[in-house]
């Protein structure tokens, strides 16, 4: 009995033993390497200005430039004139007085034409030679034709409109009944004088119209509108920054019979930012450049995720790959950092199972990786991966097996971060944005076709130049439509040439 109570005590010994043994060179080997050294340093300093173009198709209905005409043209045409009316007939003299009708505009192709009716008489006075006496001469001759011309306005780059005015007038036959001596065609005789009369009435309209149609202050309104320095949102805490610096215009457009067309685009710097941007610094309406035939809106806003919004996701992912040596590694946890060069640093823990020629790997390792927009998928993911050189040597000396083109290919291939939901967040802003857009009274804005894209990636040190380094991430969002306004009314009420306004309003 001694015996085997001596043989269960050595046995219980060795259990004891053997229990810290079997867990030390049975049990996963536990790793965790130091973060990589240096400081973060983003591949720019700061957000990197982006270019975009609020592309403007502007629409003016012929009608309302008829309905415009017909409220700044005179409806009455009045004129006299001393002249030779007939070799029979001294101290010729004539008078006319006619009414015009409605004015219509018709679209060419190339340029405009408008017309009205007109109707009314002409008063002839003068003296007959009668050879014994002279007879008075004081008869009327009514008068029909049409008034009207051609309009092919030239917009200058320093927003100076010359309308290019070619006024017409055609009379219908006008007959001058003087008893003895017949009748006297008067057409070209009266079509002539009222011909020049109209010329200097047009004369006169021409800078009229330079006032009235002040495209330039119009426009001004949109300029001024177009700097932007807003909060859009509470939670997470987001600003949208618009700087305009540059504007195009089209050459007029006759394409439809309709309407008289012209294209608008405002070039300006763009972004979205979680923190408050300093306040863009409006200057004054630049001279126009000339716009490229079928420029579409095109913005590119880079917004700064912070490396807290990313690893919310990133730790979201998990990631198994086979080893083929009859295991797998599990990858979770993945939270990343900004590291130099445009890389960011990825901790990621790792678990490994038992093979026969190791018990495993557990801990945390860190690795390197550019972050990259696939264009196809529009999902975030990671390229240039390879392991810190302090993860490298641990798994060296404890974990050789762990092939690291395994981690790679798992990181590459796996790691994907899709932004769908967050695309269709910004489509929603970027359509409310536009349609609830404070635009002058009279100006209807519709948008078609509005695409939302991730157009590239990259890190950044500070969000400011006076702020503190604060490292993250800028995904800069590329969205693209079609947006055209119709002009239902244009503002032709007389303008004090010092109430116009010259120095740019403070931005909202």
């Amino acid at each position: 009995m001694k015996k085997i109570l001596l043989i269960l005590g050595v046995l219980f010994v060795a259990g004891l033993i053997l229990i810290p043994v079997t867990t030390l060179f049975i049990g996963p080997k536990m790793i965790r390497v130091s973060p990589p050294s240096g400081e973060p340093i983003g591949k720019f300093d700061v957000l990197r200005p982006e270019k975009s173009i609020f592309a403007l198709k502007i629409a003016i209905p012929l009608k309302m430039l008829s309905e415009a005409a017909n409220s700044q043209a005179p409806e009455r045409l009045q004129g006299s004139e001393q002249k030779s009316i007939h070799k029979r007939i001294k101290n010729g003299a004539y008078a006319w007085d006619v009414k015009r009708g409605e004015i219509q505009f018709q679209n060419q192709g190339d340029g405009l034409t408008f017309g009205a009716p007109i109707g009314g008489a002409a008063r002839i006075s003068g003296s007959i030679d009668a050879k014994i006496i002279q007879i008075p001469l004081n008869s009327t001759v009514e008068l029909g034709g049409v008034v009207g011309g051609k309009l092919n306005p030239v917009i200058a780059p320093d927003w100076k409109v010359n309308p290019n005015l070619v006024p017409h007038l055609s009379l219908s036959k006008a007959n001058l009944n003087i008893g003895g001596l017949g009748k006297i065609d008067v057409t070209d005789l009266l079509g002539s004088s009222l011909s020049g009369f109209v010329q200097k009435e047009a004369a006169k309209l021409t800078p009229a119209f330079k006032k009235k149609f002040d495209l330039k202050g119009e426009v001004e309104k949109l300029w001024l509108e177009a700097y932007i320095n807003e909060l859009i949102s509470d939670e997470p805490s987001v600003w949208l920054n618009v700087d305009p610096r540059v504007v195009f215009l089209s050459p007029i457009d006759y394409s439809n019979p309709e309407i008289l067309g012209v294209s608008v685009a405002i070039q300006a710097e763009t972004f979205l930012t979680n923190r408050e941007p300093a306040a863009p610094a409006p200057i004054p309406l630049p001279n126009l450049q000339p716009l490229e035939p079928g420029t579409r809106t095109d913005l590119r806003v880079p917004l700064i995720v912070s490396m807290k919004e990313l690893n919310k996701v990133l730790k979201t992912e998990d990631i198994e790959i086979k080893t083929g040596l009859g295991t797998k590694i599990t990858i979770s946890g993945i939270e990343a950092q900004v590291g130099q060069n445009g890389l960011v640093n990825l901790k990621i823990n790792i678990k490994t199972g038992k093979t026969p020629l190791s018990r495993g790997v557990s801990g945390e390792i860190w690795m390197k990786a550019r972050p990259i927009i696939d264009y196809e998928k529009q999902t975030l993911g990671f390229s240039d991966v390879e392991l810190t050189v302090e993860t490298r040597d641990q798994l060296t000396s404890t974990a050789a097996w762990l092939v690291e083109e395994l981690l790679v290919k798992g990181i590459e291939s796996q790691l994907r971060i899709d932004l769908n939901d967050y695309k269709e967040k910004l489509d929603e802003e970027v359509q409310q944005a536009i349609q609830s857009a404070k635009l002058p009274e009279g100006i209807n804005v519709s948008l078609d076709g509005l695409t939302i894209k991730l157009a590239d990636i990259y890190t950044i040190t500070r969000h400011s130049p006076e702020d503190a380094p604060d490292p993250g991430i800028v995904l800069v969002i590329r969205a693209t439509g079609d947006v055209s306004t119709e002009i239902s009314q244009l503002d032709l009420g007389k303008k004090d040439k010092d109430d116009a306004t010259t120095t740019p309003a403070k931005p909202k």
